[in-house]
Order: C-alpha cells, then structure tokens, then sequence
C-alpha cells in the first residue's frame, strides 16, 4: 500500500472516507453492515477514517476494540457554522472547544488525532484569526487534538494560502477526474485528503439514465440530462478498463461514445472505480472514497496497492471538454 505524509506520521494513500450512518441508511447499507466493513478496512491495513459527527461513536468503538489506537487516525469534523451559501467569517474559542469536547465523549479516545476545521484562507487576515490559532495550540498543548486540517467545499483564488499556517497538516478538498480545481494544491507542504474521489458514485460506471436508486437516496436529484452525462463519461473512460462499466451501455449517447473510442491494447485498470481512485493516490492525495461495503474494502486495497498508471495526463484529460 503507497502511503502519504500527513504531519508526523504516514498514512495508507486510500482511506475510510465519510463514514455517515444517516448518508448509508438513505442508501439502505444498514449499521451493522457498515461496522463490518469499517472493521474490516482497519484490519486490512487502511489507517485513516474521515468520519461525520454521526459515525464518531463508531469509529471510536471500533479503533479502540481492535486496539488499533496508535495506528489508526480518526478525523473528526468542526461543522461550519452558517448556511451553506452564508458562512460566518469566524470560529468562536468556544464553539471549537465545545465540538472538541463531543468528539472525545463520542469516540472515548484520550486525543482527537486529527480534527478538520471550515477554514477559508481569507480569514487569516481578520481579528478572529489569531483566536481561532491560539484556541487550536491550547488544545494541543492540553494533549485533547493531535492534529488539526481544513475542510472545504470549494477551493478558491487563495485557498493555498493555507499551507502558511504552520499547525495545519491536511487540507480536505473534493478531488476527482471529474473535479480538478484542487489540482494546484498537490505538492503543497498539507497532506491533500480527496474527499469524494469516486464523484458520488458517477466513477463507479454504476450510475445512468434509469438507474434505480433508494428513495431517501441523496442522489435522486439528478436529472436525465446529468445522468446521461454521467453515462457518456463512463464510456469515454471506458477505454481504460478491461470491464465496461454498466452506465457506459445505459443510453443511446453513452453507447455511441463507446464505439467511438475502443479499448487501448494495454488496460492497467480492471474497472472504472479502480481506475478512478489510482488516478488521484498518483497525484499524491489520499484518496477517501466512500467504504459501507465489504466490497469496497477489497477494491480499496487492490487500487492502494497497484503501481502508478502509465498515462495519467490521457486519463486526467479524457473528461475536458
């Protein structure tokens, strides 16, 4: 398994990512199911689980009944406070401290080892800032946070000024082949955690026009229109696999891409997700798909453990234009 830097330690270059009890239920991937399978990725050798605040409970439990407390790093979240459109522009001393306190409760662990706050670069320059720094050594120093990262939705013109900051070690960012704005971030000082590196599924080659999904399913509000878009990227990739992903033969359009790019001759990639997820650990990020299936733990460990591909740039800019 490749392995990243992250602060002082290094961690396997695919991850447990978004491990939401409420996110698996709506995708009918009970609780039990879903501890199986988080038990199953730690003792395989992943080292790193980004959790909700739902699902801190669980990774606590399960780090401390596998007594993998020195191994493993769990990720908790400070949620931003505000709207999604409308952030406040600061972090009260308190508020950290309070979502801290919760997370020890939840996870019943001595220390948080990594903790991800909602911090845009712009900040730095406001009054707050120095607060929100000097609350985050504090708890450092009273030995409740090993570690401390930004997570964000969006990258903006200044998001790597983040990397001045010297007690940050990981920026969390979406970062996908179909999600790329993250790109000028690799290389940075921070350890580059890919949020959704499967695209919410649209990489797995599963998702198309007629797909059926659950009904409390978070993506049923896809249109046809982004469905068949979804589809007829799965067929440009398509070229990369040995095993044509089923979105790829889902609509007219997709089946007509598909005939127009065959197969190259030499196929790295077994499918699409594999693909998908070596494509970012090649750029340097820890990848941190989604894992609620036992499934998933075996592709996560087959895409961590496979040599870099031979023609990342082709594969990167398969989806432009």
């Amino acid at each position: 398994m490749r392995r990243v830097t992250l602060g002082d330690v290094s961690v396997a270059a695919i991850g447990v990512g978004d491990i939401c009890l409420a996110r698996s239920a709506a995708r009918r991937v009970d609780h039990g199911e879903v501890t199986r399978t988080l038990h199953a990725a730690l003792q395989a050798g992943l080292d790193l689980v980004d959790t909700t605040s739902d699902a801190e409970q669980l990774a606590g439990d399960s780090v401390r009944s596998l007594h993998l407390r020195d191994r493993v790093i769990v990720a908790t979240r400070v949620p931003a406070i505000g709207t999604r459109d409308v952030l406040s522009d600061r972090l009260p001393a308190r508020y950290i401290q309070d979502k801290v306190e919760r997370s020890l409760r939840a996870t019943r662990l001595d220390a948080i080892p990594l903790v991800q706050l909602p911090l845009r670069a712009f900040w730095r320059t406001s009054s707050a800032w120095p607060e929100v720094a000097g609350t985050c050594a504090r708890l450092v120093r009273e030995g409740k946070v090993l570690r401390w990262g930004a997570i964000l939705d969006a990258i903006e013109d200044d998001t790597a000024q983040l990397a001045d900051e010297p007690w940050l070690v990981s920026l969390s960012v979406p970062f996908s082949l179909c999600a790329r704005a993250a790109e000028p971030l690799l290389g940075s000082r921070l350890a580059l955690l890919a949020r959704q590196p499967l695209a919410g599924g649209a990489l797995t080659g599963a998702i198309g026009p007629g797909v059926r999904l659950p009904p409390d399913d978070d993506r049923l509000d896809l249109d046809e229109r982004e469905l068949t878009q979804i589809a007829v990227g799965a067929a440009r990739l398509s070229r990369f696999v040995k095993r044509t992903p089923p979105a790829a033969r889902s609509c007219d359009p997709a089946k007509a891409q598909l005939e127009r790019n065959p197969r190259l001759p030499h196929l790295e990639a077994d499918t699409l997700a594999e693909l998908a997820l070596r494509a970012v650990i090649d750029r340097g990020a820890v990848a941190l798909p989604r894992i609620h299936r036992h499934e998933h733990v075996v592709a996560a460990l087959l895409a961590g453990s496979a040599p870099p591909l031979s023609t990342p740039e082709q594969i990167f800019s398969t989806l432009d234009g």
